[in-house]
């Protein structure tokens, strides 16, 4: 069952890595291409983790299942990274505190709802 839930750790891992990128990368670092084109590295550093983990689990062979099963589990690793890390507890006043809890309810009903799915009788895990 490990081999087969290697896709499953694989994802963790990437996911881990990506909310580090977010809680440890200054926002004020920036790459300079010239002509006046400045990018955020932060943002770029977010963007290309994203895509390497649904890379990841679009070319990593494996059932269909674990592949849902894997996408899962970063989601609900997101979530729970968004709850803990990034809700703002100290400035009550912000602007932004109802949007953002907004969206922690809506991305918390998503959760429950693909979590559903594997607590059904006809998923299997097999390759």
């Amino acid at each position: 069952m490990n081999a087969k839930l290697s896709k499953v750790y694989g994802g963790v891992v990437l996911t881990m890595l990506w909310i580090c990128c977010f809680l440890f990368i200054s926002p004020t670092l920036v790459i300079d291409f010239g002509a006046g084109i400045i990018l955020n590295f932060k943002f770029l550093v977010v963007l290309l983790g994203l895509l390497i983990i649904i890379l990841y689990n679009i070319f990593y062979r494996s059932s269909t299942d674990i592949t849902k099963l894997s996408l899962t589990v970063s989601y609900t690793i997101a979530w729970l990274a968004l709850i803990i890390f990034f809700f703002p507890r100290t400035d009550q006043h912000s602007t932004y505190y109802g949007v953002i809890a907004f969206f922690t309810l809506v991305g918390g009903l998503g959760v429950c709802l693909v979590w559903i799915w594997f607590f059904a009788d006809d998923v299997s895990l097999e390759e």
